[in-house]
């Protein structure tokens, strides 16, 4: 039986969540942050959501658990298409200014995921700052201990369509993703990358070893 507290504790919650109806939310955080948002985007956690001046946000999925003040932070003009989804989960996710996530990206922020400035993340990408643990083999992998030792891609970075990138990786400025490359390591400025597992083309003219 549901008793009094527990019955407090989930309307609480749930409050916390999604306050007041979608359209009046997402209103409200335009007139705070000076921003565009789709009226139908759905957005859990609201308070906790820090936007920069320019923002857009369209039909698009933004849950704001996480760690500190701020789980999610989207810098100056941030484009965020329809059908993203940012959650930033136990950690936070940053992007940084004039960073645009295309449709039906998937950004999750176990152990934190940070995004530079100017960079451009294309449709369908998955970017996982966390990864199961798989070493006991009597024990269900979903409920094996998760590493999470977070996701960092410099500014001016250029991910392609259907990239998957996985706990643990940086990419430093310049960096470019080809299209459905799966990145597990880390790359140097101005590397261009490709396949599965993503491995090193060239590097770009300018950059060096």
């Amino acid at each position: 039986m549901l008793s009094y507290k527990n019955f407090a504790r989930r309307i609480g919650s749930r409050l916390r969540r999604t306050p007041l109806p979608s359209l009046i939310i997402n209103l409200l955080l335009m007139l705070r942050w000076g921003c565009r948002i789709n009226p139908f985007a759905r957005i859990e956690y609201p308070f906790s959501l820090r936007l920069g001046q320019g923002v857009r946000i369209g039909r698009s999925t933004i849950l704001c658990r996480g760690s500190g003040q701020w789980p999610v932070v989207l810098g100056d003009r941030v484009f965020l298409h329809d059908g993203a989804i940012v959650d930033a989960l136990d950690g936070f996710v940053s992007i940084g200014n004039d960073t645009t996530v295309n449709p039906y990206c998937v950004l999750y922020g176990t152990g934190g995921l940070s995004i530079g400035a100017r960079c451009g993340i294309a449709t369908h990408t998955v970017i996982v700052a966390a990864e199961h643990g798989i070493a006991a083999p009597d024990i269900p992998i979903m409920r094996q201990p998760m590493s999470a030792e977070g996701i960092r891609i410099a500014d001016d970075v250029w991910i392609g369509a259907g990239c998957r990138i996985l706990d643990g990786v940086s990419l430093e400025r310049g960096c470019v993703a080809a299209a459905g490359a799966v990145v597990t390591k880390s790359f140097a400025a101005g590397s261009v990358i490709g396949g599965v597992p993503a491995r090193l083309i060239k590097l770009r003219q300018g950059f060096s070893e």
